[in-house]
């Protein structure tokens, strides 16, 4: 009988995490800006998401689809706001966030999100830490911005912190030593 319900306990779990429960609960998510007239393309990238443990980051390779009118930086950190299909990967991102603009310019990648970013973030310095870090290496990983550093924004303007932690007044750069290969 303890077998019985121990396998079905298992077979519940499994069950939820292939329905897409999240680490955050996150569900809908904004939609990249697309014109329907315009022409899109297709880039294969990879996407740093927090591990269920949220000890590291895991990469998922990804086929996304870029709008004519967008730029493939932009649409890397929107894809970030979905759900991962890499078991073991969860998603970080506060709820509601969105990605107001990122700007590359002079060795320097600026990623603006709205207040919701900072506001729904709920978690330790490990998950801060691997939130601001999923956003730059996937960046990062861009081909020719392997060097470049990433500056967070809230609604065009510098910000403190997200959660009390690590000030998010400095530009960050990539750090492997948090990605599990």
């Amino acid at each position: 009988m303890k077998k019985v319900l121990t396998l079905a306990l298992i077979s519940i779990l499994l069950m939820l995490a292939a329905a897409g429960c999240s680490l955050t609960g996150n569900s809908p998510q904004p939609e990249v800006p697309n014109d329907s007239d315009n022409q899109s393309h297709t880039e294969t990238v990879t996407l740093y998401y927090v591990d269920t443990e949220v000890q590291y980051l895991v990469s998922e390779e990804r086929a996304i689809t870029v709008p004519e009118g967008t730029s493939l930086h932009y649409a890397v950190v929107s894809e970030l706001l979905y759900e991962p299909i890499t078991p073991g990967a969860a998603l970080l991102m506060p709820a509601e966030t969105e990605v107001l603009g990122v700007t590359v310019e002079n060795g320097l990648i600026t990623v603006d999100l709205n207040e919701n970013f900072r506001d729904n973030f709920y978690g330790g310095s490990t998950s801060e830490a691997l939130l601001i870090y999923s956003i730059v290496n996937t960046l990062t990983e861009l081909e020719g911005l392997e060097e470049y550093e990433v500056r967070l924004l809230i609604n065009g303007e510098t910000f403190d912190t997200i959660g009390g932690h690590f000030s998010a007044e400095e530009h960050f750069t990539r750090n492997e030593d948090v990605i599990v290969f």
